[in-house]
């Protein structure tokens, strides 16, 4: 009687759950779509004012800025969703906030006038005229953009994923596409330091929409909001808090080297026309990756919560599901990049057709990442970060190594075969330590059971 008593409350359980996760997954991919037109929104934009040179421009000055923001957020966006998602009315949440907003504020700072201050030096390494003005902007929006990532990684930790999702990049450059436009509107003069000065103010806009999101949510929460004491037996101590933060930030290697190295180098190899064709298929090629993010935004926060709680099956099983979730979700945008790419790509004016071929490569690239789902995360969130980050460290080298090679060689073929190299990468060699160490296969396959090791 009892047995089957549990049985049913955990079926109903069990039930809930899926419908939460069902309408987090929902929510979030709204959200993350939006944020994927955004980007490709703001490529059109610049692409048909400005044409390949300048979106090639725009990208090198948002590549120092992405560089930034990674580093300054010292991957305390991971730390954060990983301790606040454990439990959600924990008197600790505020002391994990302030350590978090405070590390990266300062950093951040600091950077921003690091951009600012050498902006003509920068400019003069890429040999580009039109960038030095461009970072000015760039080294006011530093802050801003910084903290946007940290807020994301609390409002994901307390189960708002879809309202994280729009505290990223996305959400920027959508904002900044619509206020170029209205500066074209209105009849001001087009040029590429007002684009920059557009991305500065979007993101302030998207940075102070996080701190409401976030406040509003302690707001709803007083026994967090007005606890003037920490539990002891739960809050790890400052160095550990920041020891988890070390490797996520080393985990962001493979971001920064998508978004940031490959563009510095191409910006370095290609001229300012192929950098710009490069860019906007990359930029086409995130709307397959845009799946991922809204997996990671959904999903990580549940498998620290059921990994704590010792549900080790149930953490099987909802690590299997990421990965069918996301293929199903990835693959009817993957066919139409890769059978219309000129069709796509003529959105952001006619001499972008040329790069079909790039498109179709940085594809591939990006179906072969989403199919492992939350691998990474799945690492992460259960105490193996140190695997995660010693996968992340080997994959990037070996990723920037392509790139030194294949550019002089292949050209903006060689940057497109290097970036789908470092997408595939990763996740591959994560998928194998996780069958191997935890037992889960993470392919879009059938749901088959799973053991979870503690090795």
């Amino acid at each position: 009687m009892n047995l089957t008593l549990r049985g049913q409350r955990s079926s109903r359980l069990l039930a809930r759950l899926r419908g939460e996760l069902f309408i987090n997954l929902c929510r979030t991919f709204a959200a993350r779509g939006i944020a994927a037109l955004g980007t490709i929104f703001l490529g059109i934009v610049l692409g048909r004012l400005y044409g390949a040179q300048g979106v090639g421009v725009f990208a090198l000055a948002q590549s120092v800025i992405f560089g930034a923001g990674i580093i300054a957020c010292y991957g305390l966006n991971g730390s954060l969703m990983r301790y606040v998602s454990q439990d959600n009315d924990s008197p600790n949440i505020l002391c994990y906030l302030r350590w978090a907003l405070r590390r990266a504020g300062g950093l951040s700072l600091v950077f921003g006038a690091v951009i600012g201050g050498l902006h003509q030096v920068i400019a003069e390494m890429f040999e580009s005229a039109e960038l030095s003005p461009l970072l000015i902007s760039i080294a006011v929006a530093t802050p801003a953009f910084t903290l946007s990532f940290v807020l994301a990684g609390f409002l994901k930790g307390v189960n708002m994923p879809a309202r994280a999702s729009l505290q990223e990049n996305g959400s920027i450059s959508l904002l900044a596409a619509v206020c170029i436009l209205g500066a074209v509107i209105a009849g001001d003069a087009r040029s590429l330091p007002q684009a920059g000065w557009a991305f500065c103010i979007a993101a302030w806009l998207v940075c102070a929409q996080g701190a409401l999101q976030a406040g509003l949510w302690l707001y709803r929460h007083p026994r967090v909001r007005d606890s003037n004491t920490v539990d002891p037996s739960t809050l790890p101590s400052r160095s550990e808090f920041f020891s988890t933060a070390q490797s996520f930030i080393v985990l962001n290697l493979s971001m920064f080297l998508q978004q940031v190295v490959a563009m510095l180098i191409a910006g370095a190899l290609l001229s300012h026309g192929d950098l710009g064709l490069f860019k906007s298929a990359e930029r086409v090629g995130m709307v397959i990756s845009f799946i991922l993010l809204v997996i990671n935004a959904v999903f990580p926060p549940r498998f620290a919560r059921l990994f704590h709680q010792g549900r080790h099956e149930e953490l099987g099983r909802l690590a299997q599901q990421s990965s069918l979730v996301a293929a199903a979700m990835a693959t009817p945008a993957a066919i139409v990049c890769l059978v219309f790419p000129e069709w796509v790509l003529g959105w952001f004016g006619e001499e972008f057709r040329q790069a079909a071929n790039l498109l179709r490569i940085i594809v591939i690239g990006h179906l072969f990442n989403v199919m492992f789902g939350s691998v990474g995360f799945l690492l992460t969130m259960t105490g193996r970060e140190k695997v995660m980050r010693n996968i992340s460290l080997v994959c990037s080298a070996l990723g920037l190594l392509a790139f030194l090679v294949l550019i002089p060689m292949l050209g903006a073929v060689g940057a497109a075969l290097s970036l789908a190299m470092v997408l595939m990468l990763q996740n591959f060699v994560a998928a194998i330590f996780v069958w191997r160490r935890m037992g889960i296969v993470m392919l879009p396959i059938p749901l088959v059971s799973s053991r979870i090791g503690c090795e």
